[in-house]
């Protein structure tokens, strides 16, 4: 289950990290172009400018990226944050509580409603806002973490944000917690319940289409509660979302299954219940669940979707690997982590120097992890993917994704 703080004892090699390095320093690359007067010069010169542009559209300008240029000047974003909890293990209560009175109190503009399931002849609960709006507003949806639903409660301040800047919210439930039944955890109905909801939004709404969000943490992350699920539904709909931010992954329910059984947690029977058995090599259950895990779906919408992975580099609940594997699978191979440098961090909780090189967080500054006092230590990106290694556990900060987000606009 999901517990604010909680810890594992052992920590073994591809699992939890202990406390990182905090000396790093980072490598810039410049580019010059020559002119030429020549026709048949000019002709090349311009055919390889047409070349760059072409790159260049697919790397996220400075301005995109998560984070503040060090150097330059900081530009308010105007967005408003009227929650005082900055991350969600300081939300009051336990992270799986899930009270709609609660919404109701704190968010009264959110109102319960129910989808038609296109899969079948159920009807999903979710949570909704649309802005009483002429104009077209961005939407964002919110996807429960593992063990909870709908109405989780940690999910109330991304709400709040919704409602005071005139964004759509959808919060909807595709089947409800991961307890171990079939049509849960990742199913084709969760799939569908989840497609069902952002076009019940497109169509309760007025949307704009080139900023729809989505969000995801923990169990949910990229496995098959908000995360995961948010990966696994922009990868069947690259051109739908304008940026995905997922907190404290999982992405292989595998080697998930694996590090939960060592350890004797509940995660291991709700994986296996739901994909029909142990997850050996060579069995169904494995097919099933490498079926269910975004990494046999998110490689092919590589350098189509838009993604910020963050993850507490001391996470002892879902490891830190899960995040390093996910970046990879989105990035060119020549920007991939190594496993070596995988392995370090896993088995160290040390970041290579060789990886710091390449890293953005001295030249960035991240107001926003600082005041929640989870500084960056590591910000890779290349092409449309960031990873953000924070000094924290199993944790999402309110803040940053939503101005993450925020920033994403689809062409």
């Amino acid at each position: 289950m999901e517990h604010k703080g909680a810890t594992s004892p052992s920590r073994m090699l591809l699992h939890p990290l202990g406390s990182a390095s905090t000396a790093r320093y980072l490598s810039c690359r410049s580019a010059t172009a020559a002119q030429t007067g020549s026709l048949a010069l000019l002709l090349a010169a311009l055919s390889v400018q047409i070349g760059i542009g072409l790159a260049q559209a697919q790397e996220p300008e400075s301005k995109r990226l998560m984070g503040i240029e060090a150097e330059g000047e900081t530009e308010e974003s105007g967005l408003e944050h009227p929650s005082e909890h900055l991350v969600v293990t300081d939300f009051p209560g336990e992270l799986i509580d899930a009270d709609l009175e609660a919404w109701q109190e704190h968010v009264p503009e959110v109102e319960e409603i129910e989808i038609d399931s296109s899969a079948d002849d159920a009807e999903q609960p979710a949570l909704f806002h649309a802005p009483d709006s002429d104009e077209e507003r961005p939407l964002l949806l919110v996807l429960h973490s593992w063990s909870t639903d709908y109405r989780q409660n940690i999910d109330i301040p991304l709400a709040q944000f919704a409602v005071a800047n005139d964004w759509v919210f959808m919060h909807p439930d595709f089947r409800g917690a991961n307890d171990g039944r079939p049509e849960s955890m990742a199913s084709d109905p969760v799939i569908s319940d989840m497609e069902d909801a952002l076009e019940y939004a497109r169509e309760h709404a007025n949307v704009d289409e080139s900023r729809i969000y989505l969000l995801g943490y923990s169990g949910g992350a990229m496995n098959s509660g908000g995360a995961m699920n948010a990966l696994h539904l922009a990868s069947r709909h690259p051109d739908t979302f304008a940026g995905v931010a997922a907190w404290v992954p999982v992405y292989d329910l595998v080697s998930w299954h694996e590090w939960n059984d060592e350890r004797g947690e509940d995660y291991a029977e709700e994986i296996a219940g739901a994909c029909g058995g142990v997850p050996e090599e060579g069995s169904e259950a494995h097919d099933e669940c490498m079926q269910r895990s975004p990494r046999a779906h998110v490689p092919d919408a590589a350098g189509e979707i838009r993604v910020l992975i963050a993850h507490g580099i001391d996470d002892e609940t879902v490891p830190v690997d899960q995040a390093l594997h996910a970046y990879n699978d989105l990035v060119a191979e020549d920007a991939r982590i190594s496993r070596e440098q995988i392995e370090a961090i896993t088995a160290h909780g040390e970041i290579p120097e060789a990886l710091l090189e390449s890293s953005l967080h001295e030249q960035r500054d991240y107001p926003f992890f600082d005041e929640a006092e989870a500084p960056v230590l590591l910000h890779l990106q290349s092409g449309l993917a960031e990873l953000a290694l924070f000094d924290g556990e199993h944790d999402m900060l309110y803040r940053p994704g939503l101005e993450w987000l925020a920033l994403q606009e689809r062409d």
